[in-house]
Parts: structure tokens; sequence; C-alpha cells
């Protein structure tokens, strides 16, 4: 048997989408056209792709893994290959991975740049935490990620696209944010404290507190930012934040402090895997990523300035 581009996407589909029948729908194919590439690729390896068990999910083995991370591999090659040959041609597929709380703020404008750059690209985005993130680029189940740079390792390569400072964020008819200037780490400790509680993050934003010595009085903890801003403008604390907010939702419930002490800088970079192919589709997309984070950044300036 053959191996062919078409069995590598009909594997691909199914492995990221869990399901053959969920392949299908996304290709316009059969179900058992999906079922029957598994088991002729299977024969081919001669070693399962996936696991048989209880339930419709289809999980992958060790090997399949392995082959699923070579099979993306392949399908770009072949991609970045055929649109070589065609000029200005500006499609092609991308999938992007996005820190969960970083997403609302700069992942519409990205898209929305895409959209007017290159109509005919197909871009795909997942939201994770920063655990999940380094995951997917390690399998290579993403072509690059947009988060924080938080102790990365070595075989993941990083662009840094800016450096962002820890803020305060107050209710708006708060004292702290009446006496119009910054806040101290002390100020914040103080009072009743929202901690976003996801992997990696929740320990660099109680990083500035522990290095001056104070431990806050975690009142509330919280998985988005969404909910923490809410939270904060009905007065049940304070928070302390590294991610703005999107301009469609600041509320003037709440006012962004900057932070008297000197704090830890978060760089905000696009990670991909080390010798990963570097197609067309993904070096747009990561240009519309760049320019929206570059305007977000630009506009922050103007209004503090």
């Amino acid at each position: 048997m053959a191996l062919s581009l078409r069995l590598l996407r009909y594997f691909v589909a199914a492995a990221e989408l869990g399901s053959t029948t969920a392949a299908a729908n996304q290709l316009n194919v059969s179900q058992p056209s999906i079922s029957v590439a598994i088991r002729e690729l299977e024969t081919l390896f001669d070693d399962p792709l996936f696991t048989r068990g209880a339930g419709t999910r289809m999980t992958l083995t060790h090997f399949g893994e392995r082959k699923l991370a070579e099979a993306r591999q392949l399908l770009a090659s072949a991609s970045a290959f055929a649109t070589g040959d065609v000029g200005d041609e500006e499609g092609g597929e991308v999938q992007i991975g996005v820190f969960r709380t970083i997403a609302p703020v700069y992942l519409p404008r990205a898209l929305e740049l895409a959209r007017e750059r290159h109509p005919s690209l197909s871009v795909r985005f997942v939201e994770g935490d920063l655990s999940q993130l380094e995951t997917w680029l390690r399998k290579r189940q993403i072509d690059f990620a947009l988060m924080y740079d938080v102790g990365l390792p070595d075989d993941i390569e990083r662009e840094c696209l800016a450096e962002l400072r820890p803020y305060g964020l107050v209710p708006a008819d708060s004292r702290l944010a009446k006496r119009k200037r910054a806040v101290s780490l002390r100020d914040l400790a103080a009072e009743p404290f929202i901690l976003i509680d996801l992997p990696q993050s929740r320990d660099f934003l109680m990083t500035p507190f522990w290095q001056c010595g104070l431990s806050p009085n975690v009142r509330y903890r919280a998985t988005s930012i969404e909910l923490v801003r809410a939270m904060v403008a009905s007065g049940l604390g304070v928070s302390l934040l590294i991610t703005q907010s999107p301009a469609a939702t600041q509320s003037p419930l709440v006012v962004e402090c900057p932070i008297q002490e000197s704090t830890v800088i978060q760089p905000l970079v696009i990670a991909t895997p080390v010798r990963a192919a570097r197609t067309r589709a993904l070096e747009w997309m990561s240009a519309c990523v760049r320019d929206a984070i570059s305007e977000s950044v630009r506009g922050r300036a103007r209004r503090q300035g």
C-alpha cells in the first residue's frame, strides 16, 4: 500500500478531533472512509495508532502520538511545496495555540488582520493554559503558540513580542483609585485579594509579593480575567494582573494602577517547536499576531501618556 497525503489528512483530523465522525464532518467525507484510512495506516505500520476502549473518544497510543507529529510535518511540508509554485497565492492552513487569558486581548485583532491580508488563509486556534500549550508544541499539534515565557525549555524557540509589567486592578470608587497614583504591593496585600488561579500563572503573580516578604489575603480565586475584573468592579477585592483588558470590555468601574516597586517583567512570545517547518501560512499569521500586539502596546502607551 502506498502512503498518501489523503491518509495522513484523515489520520490527523481523527486525532485532533478525537472522533472519526467529527473528522468525516470536517473533511466532508464519509465516516467509513476515515476508519478505513486509519486501518490502512495501522496495517502499513504494523502498530496501532489509537487505543480501543470504552466510549467514543479516540485516544492516541504513544506510537500514534509520534506518528501524528510526523504526519503534521509532512502535511506542512507538502503545503509549503504546493504554495511555492503559485505566485501570490495566499491560502494554506495554520493552527495556533493561545494562552487563554490573553486570547481576548490580541486574537480578535490578529484574526481580523489575517482576514484582511490573506482572505484564503485558514486559521484554526485552540486556547489553553501554559502547560497545555507547551505540551501541544512538543507534540506539534499546533504550529505556534502566543503565550507568556514562564520557564520555557530550550527545545522551544521563542520570539519576544513585548515585555509586560504587572499592574494593580482596584475598584474605581476605592481609596486606592482616588489617590490617582501608583499603588504599592503592600497596599494590595492589605486588601481582600482576587487571584488568577491557573497553573504557573498563580505563582508568577504571587512572586512580587513574596519578594517583598508579603502574603496577600487571598479571598477569592478565579480562572478568567473577565471574572476577576467583574469581581473587582463589584468591590469584592483587588488583584494583580499582567494581561491587559480588551478595549471593547474596559469598564469605568475598575482602575488599572501602576506598581510602585520594581517587579518581574513578563515576556509575551511567539513559541514554536525547534526546527519546525516554516510555511508561508505560519509566517503570514505570525506577522498578523506581531502587528496586533504592536498596535495594542502602542495604544496602551498613548492612553497612559
